[in-house]
């Protein structure tokens, strides 16, 4: 009896062990199917991205970053989501980041500034911090010079910040002809010309990229965050042992347990359109008993070929999104991911590229009187007279006013004369026609015209001197934000740089004290009546932006002097 109750015993154990592996294999196949049918519902839709100068097409909804590239012994960042005024604010601290003892006990010295002209932009380089260093090379002494150097370039909506560190003292002029080489993309848009790409920008060819350039995407899948995706381009890299032979002299090393916790899925070399390279796909087996996958392929490329680079394509599964955490169970399956791995990996390939086209003779100039209506684009840079106006009216701006080409005709603001109240009142009628402007082309001059800043309307300081406590210590003060906005004859609630922002006033961007009554805007019109052909300043209300506070202000004698247009404490400047 003893023995047949063991007998029963064990077939009951076998019957139930291969039910409990019948449930787990149905599980696992059941898995499969919904994490195949996950891939290819990810990856019915592909967005194509340009990567250095190559293109790789991931899930459409993936979400993508790309680290800043490095081209021609710059650091290259960019930003795509940036307002004007947050601009405006970063350019500020750019300014006065560099030579500020106030910040910084040894302050960078301050080589050189440049603001390089290109059109639709603005930029700025900086050079600084040159250094000696001196070494023995081949029995005698060697001296060699380097600085360091930054640009910022806001281009239609994007801005760009290079960096570099111990270069030639010629980095700065190189900056500036990269700077004038790059272009902003869209969010789609795959470009055409030659050249290496960015984050949201291309450096078009030719650039001083002197055989070096870098740049990194990584990717993530919605709903896998353990799921992490890696594609890098790297050129002008010394050669070295390629990826099958690193692993083998990795696994050489390892002891025996931990080989036991690898599974070399696939380990062979793999040519992918054409680009020579090796695959390595392994499953690991996590301490914590968890699955984990590694699938990755190289191709070393060439060091002195821009356009075979090393390449590396690695994809990762069982990461922990948290950094420092231990590894997770693979979210997708082992043949999903395969299947995801084979849809990508397949689609890597050099961009293509149509040679630039000839430059075309420029158009002949337009010749002087062509007309233009108020809201057309200007057809051609100079100086476009009005022909409304006359007969003691005069035009806001001036009856000549200059445009560039490309912007759009405005519309006159005509000043007729005022009354004898209004003259008493200091108040300037003014009106549009419903009629839109004719301007006329007079002068074909590129350069604008300059004139001598006039007298602006002072600020008034109403506010009694303050005494500080004994202590020396100043009261709690709450700092007014960048970017806000104070109208005519209040109190300004801030020291720093102020900005109207008035079209056509004098007033540009000026420093005001706290509690100071912000002035009117300053404007220049014709003289009307008696005296008509000359110019008078007139004032009016308007509104003022913070774009600087005091303890930011420029150095006097500084490289970082007050920019064109501005005045520190104690003056104004148009």
């Amino acid at each position: 009896m003893k023995r047949l109750g063991s007998r029963r015993v064990k077939w009951i154990g076998g019957i139930l062990a291969m039910s409990m592996m019948l449930v787990s294999f149905l599980a696992n196949s059941v898995q499969t199917d919904q994490d195949l049918r996950k891939v290819a519902t990810m990856t019915n839709k592909m967005k194509t991205l340009c990567v250095g100068r190559f293109l790789i097409d991931l899930p459409a909804d993936s979400q993508v970053g790309i680290q800043q590239g490095f081209v021609g012994g710059f650091n290259l960042s960019s930003r795509v989501r940036e307002s004007d005024l947050e601009f405006e604010g970063r350019f500020a601290r750019f300014e006065q980041e560099i030579g500020d003892p106030v910040r910084d006990i040894h302050p960078p010295r301050l080589e050189s500034t440049s603001t390089p002209v290109i059109a639709d932009a603005r930029a700025k380089v900086v050079v600084y911090n040159r250094k000696r260093y001196q070494f023995r090379d081949e029995g005698r002494d060697v001296e060699v010079e380097d600085v360091s150097v930054q640009g910022i370039l806001r281009i239609k909506g994007m801005t760009i910040h290079a960096r570099a560190e111990h270069r030639a003292l010629d980095v700065g002029p190189r900056l500036e002809r990269t700077f004038r080489q790059i272009r902003p993309l869209g969010p789609e848009e795959l470009p055409g010309e030659e050249g290496f790409c960015i984050n949201r920008a291309i450096i078009r060819d030719p650039f001083e990229h002197k055989g070096n350039e870098s740049v990194v995407l990584f990717a993530g899948i919605p709903g896998h965050p353990d799921v992490n995706i890696v594609f890098s381009s790297m050129a002008g890299t010394e050669p070295g042992p390629g990826l099958l032979e690193r692993h083998t002299r990795v696994v050489e090393r390892q002891p025996v347990f931990m080989r036991l916790a690898f599974n070399h899925l696939r380990e062979s070399p793999r040519t992918v359109n054409g680009l020579a390279g090796d695959e390595l796909v392994m499953r690991v087996r996590e301490p914590n008993f968890t699955t984990g996958y590694s699938f990755q392929w190289e191709s070393a490329g060439r060091q002195d070929d821009i356009y075979a680079p090393l390449l590396k394509l690695e994809l990762f599964s069982g990461v922990n999104p948290a950094a420092g955490g231990k590894p997770l169970q693979s979210t997708l399956s082992e043949e999903a991911l395969f299947d995801l791995w084979e849809r990508i990996i397949a689609t890597i390939r050099l961009r293509p590229t149509v040679a630039a086209a000839e430059p075309t003779p420029p158009p002949p100039d337009l010749a002087l009187g062509t007309n233009a209506f108020a809201g057309e684009d200007c057809p051609c840079t100079g100086w476009w007279e009005c022909a409304d106006g006359g007969a003691g009216i005069g035009v806001f701006g001036g009856q000549r006013q200059f445009v560039r080409q490309g912007q759009r005709m405005p519309q006159a603001l005509l000043l007729p004369p005022p009354t004898m109240w209004q003259r008493l009142r200091g108040v300037q009628p003014s009106y549009e026609s419903v009629n839109p402007t004719i301007w006329a082309l007079a002068d074909r001059r590129a350069v604008q015209r300059t004139t001598q800043p006039a007298g602006l309307e002072p600020a008034i300081h109403r506010m009694p001197p303050t005494f500080s406590p004994v202590t020396g210590i100043p009261a709690a003060h709450v700092e007014t934000p960048i970017g806000s906005v104070v109208k005519t004859g209040a109190a300004c609630p801030e020291s720093g740089w102020w900005r109207c922002e008035e079209s056509h006033a004098l007033d540009g961007t000026r420093w005001f004290a706290a509690g100071s009554l912000l002035p009117a805007a300053t404007f220049r019109t014709p003289r009307h009546g008696r005296g008509a052909g000359y110019t008078e300043l007139i004032y009016r209300r308007s509104a003022w932006h913070l774009v600087r506070h005091a303890a930011d202000g420029p150095l006097a004698g500084s490289a970082f002097d007050v920019p064109a247009g501005e005045a520190g404490p104690g003056g104004s400047a148009a």
